[in-house]
């Protein structure tokens, strides 16, 4: 009898080891707000496409490989626009670099295909265009480039990811909301809601995560600079989704998702479900979460085991080790700059003749310090010298004699 008790003991103990290991803890990597060709160009080297495939490289270049990768919206800058939306800009960076209406996660980061990549939509994907912002209410190219444009599930050793489409451009009514510069995501329809329902109370035992484009509870919090962020949000509805927004909340509280993982607003907070906010890690209900924008080499590690669902703080992506003569270029009506890491300086090209009236250009530090002050006369190129240049983000200036013109350039040493 002791015999029989002491093997009945141990293969409880093996059986939980079993279970246990069966479920061994995984990470994966948050990004979103990638902007792909925010130039309305769609060219080889267009900037935001340049520096999604930095952040690619940084996350392939990580110690520890994560399982997946999730990008969480405004893919591209106006996916509307043109003929394709723009997407072969970010797709090129893809293994495979071209599928036709390809399903979730058939993208990878990796040349070995190991790291697959799934992608929701965001509202500027909608976008047929900026000036002013024209929106479609249905996607084209998104999904014949990118991922279904419907929500869809990822199931991941004890994890359940449902991955949803919060919507083009909407706008409450104006005696709820007068801040039309940040409109709504169109939101999320009854038969929506109940799929999302049907689905997380269907599986209580697993690890719930939520990714959307449009923040469910939108409240302030930092740059990516860690500065304290200076947008205007009215109430945690604004900047959020019109329809069923609440019932969201509802859903997520009665069946104990984990996080609800967000962009579109550029920053980075924690928040709970009556818009406190709270640390990465806090354990008493659902947390909301916004990561600020791939687009400034943002993004955040989400780690799964057994008992909880571990969060980072943002990171910005190490892009040490970047093949050095890599140059990447936007151009900017009549004008192409990039900067070259191996030789530290930024090229500022005219790409019509020589020009005779004189081009103004000026460079500002993100606390809009003048830095640097250049002109272009009877020449076609500027050259300067990027060594006094700490590594960060700067404000390009080019004022020509009908157009004055801003684009953003990140020096990387």
């Amino acid at each position: 009898m002791k015999k029989i008790k002491i093997y009945f003991i141990l293969c409880i103990i093996s059986f939980s080891l079993f279970t246990f290991s069966s479920f061994a803890q995984f990470s994966f990597i948050h990004i979103t707000d990638l902007h792909i060709a925010d130039g309305l160009s769609a060219g080889t080297y267009d900037l935001n496409g340049v520096k999604f495939k930095q952040m690619l490289d940084a996350i392939n270049n990580m110690n520890t490989k994560p399982a997946f990768v999730i990008a969480t919206g405004d893919i591209s800058h106006a996916g509307e626009y043109g003929t394709d939306g723009m997407y072969p800009s970010l797709t090129q960076y893809l293994y495979p670099t071209t599928l036709t209406n390809p399903n979730a996660g058939e993208y990878f980061i990796d040349a070995a295909q190991t790291i697959p990549i799934y992608f929701t939509p965001g509202n500027h994907d909608f976008r047929t265009g900026n000036l002013p912002p024209l929106s479609n209410s249905f996607l084209n190219y998104y999904k014949a480039f990118v991922a279904p444009d419907s929500g869809y599930v990822i199931t991941y050793q004890n994890a359940l990811i449902l991955c949803l489409n919060s919507g083009y451009d909407d706008l409450r009514p104006l005696w709820e909301d007068t801040n039309y510069m940040t409109p709504e995501g169109s939101g999320l329809t009854s038969a929506q809601c109940s799929w999302i329902r049907n689905i997380l109370s269907a599986n209580p035992g697993k690890k719930k995560i939520i990714a959307i484009h449009h923040p469910p509870v939108d409240v302030a919090g930092t740059k990516p600079d860690g500065s304290p962020w200076t947008g205007t949000i009215l109430d945690p509805g604004d900047g959020s989704i019109k329809y069923n927004r609440t019932t969201l909340l509802d859903i997520c509280d009665s069946n104990n998702v984990d996080i609800v993982i967000a962009g579109h607003q550029h920053m980075n907070v924690v928040a709970d479900q009556n818009a406190n906010v709270v640390s990465e890690n806090w354990a008493f209900g659902t947390r909301y979460i916004q990561t600020a924008a791939c687009m400034d080499l943002v993004y955040r590690i989400i780690t799964v085991d057994t008992s909880f669902v571990w969060v980072s703080t943002p990171q910005i992506a190490n892009i040490t080790g970047i093949d050095s003569n890599f140059l990447f270029t936007e151009k900017i009506q009549l004008f192409n700059f990039f900067y070259n890491p191996l030789l530290n300086k930024i090229y500022i090209v005219n790409n019509n003749e020589i020009v005779s009236k004189e081009t103004n250009i000026s460079i500002f530090n993100i606390t809009g310090k003048q830095i640097i002050s250049a002109q272009f006369k009877n020449q076609n190129q500027i050259e300067i010298n990027a060594n006094f240049y700490a590594k960060g983000i700067y404000i390009l200036k080019i004022q020509t004699e009908n157009n004055i013109i801003n684009k953003k350039l990140i020096i990387n040493k």
